[in-house]
């Protein structure tokens, strides 16, 4: 069972939106799985419902829980139309990151205030309906094309018995690491003039819950290099009848020391 237990107002259009707070044990869990020790000094996963997109609900801010009290936290993007925290004078707030993501009438948001000398680089969520990958009446699967020959190795080692939920997964394991690297890439274009282009469909996971930019010409793993991530950690986990899936990009050991 999953608790309704808070409510949010937003504006879409001239209608008032109520989105309530998803309440369940797995989220807490994939919190701690995607955060541990890495150096927050907040963060956290918010799910909502009631809105049937994010761009449904009032893109202007979103509420955030922590220990002590709710943070209602400003939204801007960037040229790439990723979202980022921004303050009241719309600059961004560099050592809070964020990802967004809907499906169906979910929102979900990753986030976390990292500390000086967090290997944290990035952070990205992604929601995905196992509807979308469930067997088809007709018998055709053409879900095959979406991933590496690795990847369609990886499927039963993540999940023996729930094919449909591991594809699922490794599916918004590419989303959600794409989103992790919006951050380090602001970053790289303030001091670099060199374009980096890469899609989502550049990444891969090359084991379980390590996400790679190795697919396809390997332009996202130069990338990755380039920004100095080191590696980007996948978790997931069942929700309501969706994959959602976090992605949190590590500093390498050298971007580190620097």
């Amino acid at each position: 069972m999953h608790r309704r237990d808070r409510a949010t107002t937003g504006q879409a259009g001239s209608d008032q939106v109520v989105l309530h707070r998803i309440d369940e044990e797995c989220i807490t869990r994939l919190e701690d799985e995607t955060f541990a020790g890495l150096g927050c000094d907040g963060c956290g996963i918010v799910v909502l419902r009631g809105a049937d997109s994010w761009g449904a609900h009032d893109r202007g801010c979103i509420e955030l829980p922590t220990q002590s009290r709710s943070l209602l936290v400003p939204i801007g993007y960037d040229e790439r139309e990723a979202p980022l925290a921004v303050d009241q004078d719309g600059n961004e707030q560099s050592d809070l990151l964020l990802s967004l993501t809907d499906e169906d009438d979910f929102i979900a948001c990753a986030w976390a205030r990292v500390r000086d000398g967090s290997p944290l680089m990035g952070v990205g969520i992604d929601l995905n309906a196992l509807s979308h990958f469930a067997p088809r009446k007709s018998g055709r699967d053409y879900t095959h094309l979406l991933f590496t020959d690795h990847e369609k190795e990886l499927a039963p080692q993540l999940e023996p018995e729930n094919p449909t939920l591991a594809k699922a997964a490794l599916f918004a394991a590419k989303e959600a690491a794409f989103k992790s690297t919006a951050h380090p890439l602001r970053i790289w274009y303030e001091a670099q003039d060199e374009e980096l282009l890469y899609e989502v469909r550049h990444f891969c996971m090359t084991e379980p819950g390590i996400e790679r930019g190795e697919a396809r010409n390997g332009a996202a793993q130069r990338a990755m290099d380039l920004m100095g991530i080191g590696r980007i950690e996948v978790h997931y986990v069942e929700l309501m009848g969706m994959a959602l899936v976090t992605a949190v990009a590590i500093a390498s050991e050298q971007a580190s020391d620097e």
